[in-house]
């Protein structure tokens, strides 16, 4: 019993200075590893600031550039339409007697749109969501809500 109990000592303790030997180059590997993953940190952090102020930047030029466009398209439409029909372009009003061209200087594209062709005239709707304009001749005469329907 007393060789068993001198044999697990003499293992122990040989097994300290291994497990310590173990444990300190773990040690050293983690440091390092944590001194790049710092120095990784720094750089990404310094990147997203960069990134943000990129971003601001071209978000002022963007509205630079929305608004010169919103002026530009009412320069455009007051010299095609005049004034007054400009305005209510550039306000997004809608007026029975406006053109398929105002409308669409207004709201875009529409989502669908369909056109009938007969000898008394040529009747388009255009149709945006819910809401359905009805031109004949290219003029508008009525408009109704999906809901209304």
């Amino acid at each position: 019993m007393t060789k068993k109990f001198f044999t697990l000592l003499f293992l122990l303790i040989i097994s300290i200075p291994l497990y310590s030997q173990n444990h300190q180059s773990e040690k050293d590997s983690l440091l390092t590893l944590k001194k790049s993953l710092t120095t990784q940190n720094t750089k990404l952090k310094s990147e997203v600031d960069s990134l943000t102020a990129y971003l601001s930047a071209l978000d002022k030029r963007l509205n630079l550039n929305q608004d010169e466009l919103a002026d530009l398209k009412k320069e455009l439409y007051a010299k095609k339409y005049g004034k007054e029909i400009a305005t209510r372009i550039e306000l997004g009003r809608v007026w029975k007697g406006m053109t398929i061209e105002m409308l669409e200087a207004e709201w875009g594209k529409p989502d669908k749109s369909h056109t009938d062709k007969h000898p008394w005239g040529v009747f388009t709707q255009l149709y945006y969501g819910d809401i359905t304009y009805f031109f004949k001749n290219s003029v508008l005469t009525d408009w109704e809500e999906g809901s209304k329907k």
